[in-house]
């Protein structure tokens, strides 16, 4: 990414946690970048491009914190890695976490499908050969990852400490996983 968006995706993530989505409008974002309104949409064509462009970014780091898990170690306790570089991601970068959680129509499903397919390949790789129990690809997010995001959701919302979660939930996001017998 060029240097010359990071200053508005930075104010731009700002904005959001302070204010919400409704916070980031092209006058707060002027403001607040100290960038013009006509290179910004130069740049990003528009407030939803600068979401998208957010999501994109953010989604990217997020995988990218993740993939270290994805090793030859047996199945089950790389996804418990997995599941905890996850959560300390979150931990890490809220800001970030949050707007990926209030904005999801902001993402590129073809770019997000290709960021994920690594990390998809993985798992299907394990599924085949019943190192870990089968599921279909789109249930990956919502089943076998959902004690991460509702953990994730409820930290966010100032509900408890994901620190004092993440290990409990790692173990719950590997016994998903774990093959039937």
């Amino acid at each position: 990414m060029a240097d010359r968006r990071q200053p508005l995706l930075d104010a731009a993530l700002q904005l959001v946690d302070e204010g919400g989505l409704d916070a980031v409008t092209i006058a707060a974002l002027t403001e607040r970048s100290g960038m013009s309104n006509g290179s910004i949409y130069h740049h990003f064509g528009s407030r939803a491009g600068v979401f998208a462009q957010l999501y994109a970014d953010s989604y990217g780091r997020c995988v990218a914190a993740m993939r270290p898990a994805l090793d030859d170690r047996p199945a089950g306790e790389a996804v418990r890695d997995l599941a905890l570089r996850y959560l300390d991601w979150v931990t890490a970068n809220p800001s970030r976490a949050r707007f990926l959680y209030a904005a999801p129509d902001h993402a590129d499903p073809e770019a997000k499908q290709a960021e994920f397919a690594p990390v998809l390949a993985w798992f299907l790789e394990r599924m085949s050969t019943g190192e870990l129990r089968e599921f279909p690809s789109w249930a990956l997010e919502p089943v076998v990852m959902g004690p991460a995001h509702e953990s994730v959701r409820r930290f966010l919302l100032g509900v408890f400490d994901l620190n004092d979660a993440r290990e409990l939930v790692a173990d719950a996001v590997q016994a998903v996983l774990r093959p039937q017998r």
